[in-house]
């Protein structure tokens, strides 16, 4: 039986999903966690090289509404979808996700000891920007404040589950998907695209408090599957004119936000403390200040 969430949240769990044989990127984020001052645990991702996994992964449609769907994205989404099972069965009240290759800002440690910003109809709160030089989110113009950045309600697509924040009514929401036919990101922050998204109450918090990009430099450590077979072959033009017609038919609404004065259209920033400008970064430059950020492993995919 569903077990509200108070308001305000009293607990949070902190989990990072992290492949076993991946010992370097558990190695960072155990220094961004020691950094940042926040108790984290590491939980294990389902590893798409290992046979035992690959049946649980095939049942996944190798396409969807966004297009072809990747045998590592099907396990990243299976291992979102398993730790928040197993967020469920947990006595807290809200789970914050991180992926393995995130900078954390030193403020979220402040954010996670008092819950007294949580947004009251709030199932999902999104800590995170995507690195895209040209991505605009929009996002309700009457936002909440809390320790220098803003809580904005989000109504637009958004990609990207390196870090976000989820109450058990929102997990009991995305497990109870009927179909999961995309990469994870796009369930849960693609309004274009997912039921289970557009049933989400969505928040986003600007700046962001944390930005994916903290991967190891050697290529031999990427931890994805990479060969030919992991993605159905598809056509550019075929994708750009099915990801194109996604975006195209939601603008109706979100002009109609627009106009009304509801909505603004934005880019979010990254930054590591609020009070330091040197820290805001547009959306191509985003880094920790005082540290340099890997290259990134590619062109993020929208």
């Amino acid at each position: 039986m569903s077990v509200p969430t108070p308001h305000p949240p009293a607990s949070a769990h902190t989990a990072v999903v992290n492949l076993t044989r991946a010992a370097d990127r558990r190695a960072r984020m155990e220094a961004e966690f020691a950094s940042a001052g926040i108790d984290g645990a590491f939980f294990p991702a389902i590893d798409a090289r290992e046979p035992e996994n690959r049946a649980r992964l095939d049942q996944m449609p190798d396409r969807g509404p966004w297009g072809a769907v990747a045998l590592h994205d099907k396990a990243c989404t299976a291992s979102h979808l398993a730790l928040l099972k197993d967020f469920l069965g947990r006595d807290e009240d809200i789970c914050l996700v991180l992926e393995d290759d995130v900078f954390l800002s030193p403020d979220l440690s402040a954010w996670l000891a008092g819950l007294s910003w949580w947004p009251a109809d709030a199932d999902l709160v999104k800590l995170e920007r995507w690195r895209d030089d040209k991505l605009l989110v929009v996002m309700g113009k009457s936002p909440a404040e809390h320790m220098g950045r803003k809580i904005s309600r989000l109504y637009s697509r958004h990609s990207g589950t390196g870090g976000y924040m989820i109450s058990r009514k929102g997990a009991e929401k995305v497990l109870a998907a009927a179909r999961v036919d995309m990469p994870i990101d796009h369930l849960l922050f693609n309004v274009n695209i997912s039921a289970t998204a557009r049933g989400l109450t969505t928040y986003q918090i600007h700046p962001a408090l944390l930005v994916q990009g903290n991967e190891p430099e050697a290529p031999a450590q990427n931890t994805r599957v990479q060969t030919a077979a992991t993605k159905p072959a598809e056509s550019k033009l075929a994708k750009e004119l099915r990801r194109g017609w996604h975006e195209v038919k939601v603008l109706p609404r979100l002009l109609a936000l627009g106009l009304t004065g509801r909505a603004t259209a934005q880019k979010i920033t990254y930054a590591a403390h609020v009070a330091d400008n040197e820290c805001h970064r547009s959306a191509g430059s985003a880094q920790p200040v005082g540290r340099s950020t890997p290259a990134s492993s590619g062109t993020p995919t929208l």
